[in-house]
């Protein structure tokens, strides 16, 4: 209750500095970068973070662009974004052509012009381009043939082979290391929205805006979650599965739904205004659709938080914690200065 007071007294104070605060130091900077070139805003948010830190994160955003490409790739099992993964593996020149692309999304049921369509907008949701190559006399059917790939700009190019090609030396050969994950196409996508914020159509409608607003609401409702401490005879303590040095007990009653409705949507208004201003807060309505999408997200605290033997657990990760120090930093800052 003291942290809930602690919120509702110091949130507002200075325009929202504790929110603008944590925003741009720990969001705004390293995930939309704010700059209009891509590669740069790419290699940018690619650097900004390590894998392990940003985990959750991770995970909060492929759940959210597997759900986006699924609507477009409707008619695939297996998580869009892995897909291309492994297709763009194969190759190391990070180029996949036409007839690979329908192999892997499209849908015998529907027309090609309709996966053609399809497709466009996958290409468009991770900013990769389409190249042509003409073969003056193809040589199965002696004639002249086109062929479309799909790849990434020359400047994205540069950077994935400066990061993810490696040359063996035995045969010498160069191929793609494991390290090249879904965390690009993650990176691509959030470059994407970091250079054509102000083109709506670009990043994919009012529905990215809401999810993307959703998801930083979120990080940002966890990182202020207070931490309680626990009696040293407490089991949760003795469970194997908990290590105090990187978890952290929270309390339950945030999770309850009139706890979470109340903090959950101004947060939601106040991330998109900070990320795309005036634009993006004007497509955060109080729709139908809009509240199902922050439902869902709100489900997403059960990916991100786990149940201890009764207890609520959140995995400390640096963000949660950068963010959560802002708040005390000048939660105490300000009651210096009032005394």
């Amino acid at each position: 209750m003291q942290r809930l007071n602690n919120m509702k007294i110091h949130f507002p104070k200075n325009n929202g500095e504790i929110f603008i605060k944590s925003i741009n130091d720990k969001i705004k900077n390293s995930f939309f970068p704010n700059t209009k070139n891509f590669a740069e805003s790419f290699e940018q948010i690619l650097k900004s973070r390590t894998h392990e830190q940003d985990f959750i994160i991770n995970e909060l955003l492929n759940g959210f662009v597997t759900s986006k490409s699924k609507a477009i790739a409707s008619g695939n099992k297996v998580p869009v974004i892995d897909r291309m993964v492994e297709a763009f593996s194969k190759r190391n020149d990070f180029h996949i052509v036409d007839h690979q692309f329908f192999a892997m999304f499209g849908n015998p049921n529907k027309p090609r012009s309709y996966v053609k369509k399809q497709l466009e907008e996958l290409i468009k949701m991770f900013g990769l381009i389409s190249k042509e190559l003409t073969v003056e006399k193809d040589l199965r059917r002696s004639e002249k043939k086109v062929y479309t790939f799909y790849t990434f700009t020359d400047e994205i190019i540069k950077i994935l082979e400066k990061k993810y090609i490696i040359i063996d030396s035995e045969l010498g050969q160069a191929r793609v290391s494991e390290a090249f994950d879904r965390n690009v196409f993650i990176c691509m996508f959030l470059a994407n929205i970091a250079t054509n914020q102000d083109d709506i159509e670009k990043i994919g409608g009012p529905f990215t805006i809401n999810g993307i607003s959703s998801i930083f609401a979120l990080i940002l409702l966890l990182s202020f979650m207070p931490k309680i401490s626990v009696n040293e005879t407490n089991p949760i303590l003795k469970d194997p599965s908990f290590n105090e040095n990187t978890m952290s007990v929270i309390p339950k009653s945030w999770m309850m739904k009139q706890v979470l409705e109340f903090l959950f949507e101004p947060i939601i208004k106040i991330v998109a205004y900070r990320i795309g201003g005036g634009l993006w807060l004007s497509k955060i309505i109080d729709s139908d659709v809009n509240k199902r999408i922050h439902s869902q997200i709100r489900m997403l605290l059960k990916d991100v938080c786990r149940w201890h033997l009764g207890q609520l657990v959140r995995v400390e990760i640096p963000i949660f914690v950068e963010i959560a120090n802002i708040f005390t930093e000048i939660l105490i800052t300000g009651n210096a200065s009032k005394e």
